[in-house]
């Protein structure tokens, strides 16, 4: 009878591992266990999305580029970038003449998106950073991203509050909202809390509309105006992580701190490690 009770308790952790690994994509780890999944799935991750990558130009960069017309170089943070499927897509537009920083918590996944964005390089900085806060100051950003990401944070309105904070007043917010279709029942929002949400944050005129049927589009403004920030260089926005200032000197392989003396590396493929 014991042995019975061991293999169900074998099955049955089995089931909830599998669950937690590959359906939640190992959030409830943590940050540093999930970079290492993410690490190990990197380079078949894209191989999962071919499907809804296709129509990523019509629903993702035009879009995007729509609500930011009267910025002719836009800033734009392109939070949990992964593979690097939306900038990507948005330096492949001619008329797209801005800067973006894609960070992510894995170095696996930026290295797949490095190899993807190597010939339009100068428009796009890749940065490792694993944990909120972001590492910027207020109002840096023209445009923040954030795909396929919200309903793995077990506290969305942390995570929209940092979207706040480093998007201008009148800026965009590009989201997307895990349907009913995928499965994350306990984490699905529904487009009238999202919209709730969106709002008690400070976000307003939101549009949300059919992605793919996974994934709703979700496109908001931060409430307020400012001019816009227009082409910076992540060198002029990241703080700090020791002292919290933005005073780097760089050379190939580190960034190093005039303030305080601290040094980021940067990896083969470019990517800052924060």
């Amino acid at each position: 009878m014991n042995w019975i009770i061991g293999v169900v308790v074998i099955i049955v952790l089995g089931l909830v591992l599998d669950r937690e690994i590959y359906f939640y994509e190992g959030v409830h780890f943590g940050p540093r266990v999930q970079a290492w999944l993410y690490d190990r799935w990197s380079k078949k991750y894209d191989e999962g999305k071919r499907a809804s990558q296709l129509h990523d130009d019509e629903m993702l960069a035009k879009p995007l580029l729509n609500a930011l017309m009267k910025v002719p170089e836009p800033f734009i943070l392109d939070f949990a970038t992964g593979t690097g499927r939306l900038p990507f897509t948005l330096i492949s537009r001619p008329e797209f003449k801005g800067h973006i920083v894609a960070l992510d918590l894995s170095q696996g996944m930026l290295e797949q998106a490095a190899s993807k964005l190597v010939a339009r390089a100068a428009s796009v900085e890749l940065l490792r950073h694993q944990s909120l806060p972001l590492p910027f100051p207020e109002a840096a950003f023209d445009a923040v991203c954030a795909l396929e990401v919200l309903e793995l944070f077990s506290n969305a309105d942390e995570l929209l509050k940092e979207f706040n904070r480093v998007l201008r007043p009148g800026g965009i917010l590009l989201i997307s909202r895990g349907t009913e279709q995928s499965g994350r029942r306990a984490k699905v929002k529904s487009a009238i809390e999202l919209t709730s949400l969106l709002k008690s944050n400070g976000f307003e005129n939101i549009q949300i509309a059919k992605w793919w049927k996974l994934f709703d589009r979700v496109i908001a403004i931060k409430q307020g105006v400012s001019q816009p920030i227009q082409r910076k260089n992540l060198s002029e926005v990241l703080l700090c992580p020791a002292c919290h200032s933005i005073h780097w000197s760089k050379t190939s392989s580190t960034w190093k701190c005039q303030n305080c003396g601290s040094q980021l590396s940067i990896t083969n493929e470019g990517i800052l490690l924060n």
